[in-house]
């Protein structure tokens, strides 16, 4: 669900990063219930499958919340390092 054109030039780095930061921490949020539900709808039905789906699911959402949280400061630290390159003579 992207709130802006991928296309648009006038998106900084920083802008980027804060709008996966949020993607990946809400499917991660998702992910960690959809897991707990799981394994214990498979503790409940005696179904070892599920069970064992629900344990993935939970570790995958625990990543993207550690992966959105790693984003977030990868924003921050954007924003506050963010200046305009194309007048940048480093390069030349």
């Amino acid at each position: 669900m992207a709130i802006y054109n991928d296309d648009d030039p006038r998106r900084t780095p920083a802008e980027v990063a804060a709008e996966a930061s949020v993607e990946h921490t809400g499917k991660g949020v998702l992910n960690t219930v959809k897991g707990g539900i799981r394994q214990a709808w498979g503790k409940i039905t005696g179904n070892r499958r599920h069970e064992f789906g629900g344990k993935v699911d939970e570790l995958k959402g625990r990543a993207q919340v550690g992966l959105g949280k790693f984003e977030a400061k990868e924003a921050k630290f954007e924003a506050r390092n963010d200046r305009d390159l194309s007048n940048d003579d480093t390069l030349r």
